[in-house]
């Protein structure tokens, strides 16, 4: 049986420890680039999220939502 994975972002703003943890990476990239916009009056690249999410178990993503 297969296990599915999740990603994980956390956000690298100075002083700033949200972390997000998504069932994919459209929903990641979605997620992330909210909360900069949000808490940091700012934006990120896609790509430039994409490239530092992490796998996590999909269980973890389930607490999480």
């Amino acid at each position: 049986m297969m296990t599915a994975i999740a990603k994980r972002w956390t956000c690298v703003e100075a002083g700033c420890d949200y972390e997000l943890i998504a069932p994919d990476v459209a929903s990641a990239i979605e997620g992330a680039q909210q909360h900069i916009a949000e808490a940091h009056a700012s934006f990120e690249l896609e790509e430039m999220i994409e490239d530092v999410l992490e796998d996590v178990q999909a269980a973890d993503a389930d607490q999480d939502a």
